[in-house]
């Protein structure tokens, strides 16, 4: 799983219309559609700052995974507006450097954190539950950080492989001018 550069946010409970409704977009004209036939140039990295990624996963209770190759996923404004009424969990892998995460409840950030560091006695319980210092090949990268966030925003997934990865179909949804930075 290629990580660096990429943003990802768990949304717990919400189906795929509700989130694009929430990122002001009509679900209507957002249909499924492969990174290749986006409607944007993924190479042009401006231009792909202005979309994500929707994308429903099944669990416990289910929800939407929102990804893309930018910070946006993790952005405030971005987590303000879709976590009312629920929790979301937005985490990037900044390729300058470093794995930053934020948590939204009920449409306010609660939290921001650099994830994925050496421990501390002030980390959170569930830095030490993952241990992400301790895993460095047992499983994929990254892996460790994306279960991380998922259970952050309370949601449980079987299988993430198409959720955190943009090689699946997904909802691309443009952001408007007040979510974007």
């Amino acid at each position: 799983m290629w990580t660096e550069g990429l943003g990802v946010c768990f949304v717990r409970g919400l189906s795929e219309d509700e989130v694009v409704r929430r990122l002001g977009a009509d679900p209507a004209r957002c249909p499924r559609k492969a990174l290749d036939d986006a409607p944007f140039d993924p190479a042009d990295y401006d231009v792909s700052l202005r979309y994500v990624g929707v994308l429903g996963v099944d669990g416990v209770p289910g929800g939407c995974v929102i990804t893309q190759n930018g910070y946006m996923p993790s952005d405030d404004a971005v987590l303000k507006a879709i976590s009312a009424g629920t929790a979301a969990y937005g985490v990037y892998f900044n390729p300058k450097g470093g794995t930053f995460g934020t948590l939204a409840r009920d449409g306010e950030v609660v939290e921001s954190e650099e994830i994925g560091l050496w421990p501390h006695e002030s980390d959170p319980a569930a830095f030490w539950t993952f241990r992400f210092w301790q895993r460095k090949h047992a499983f994929p990268h990254g892996a460790d950080i994306m279960a991380y966030a998922c259970a952050a925003a309370g949601l449980s997934i079987h299988d993430g492989r198409d959720a955190a990865g943009l090689h699946s179909p997904r909802r691309w949804v443009e952001l408007p001018p007040r979510l974007r930075r």
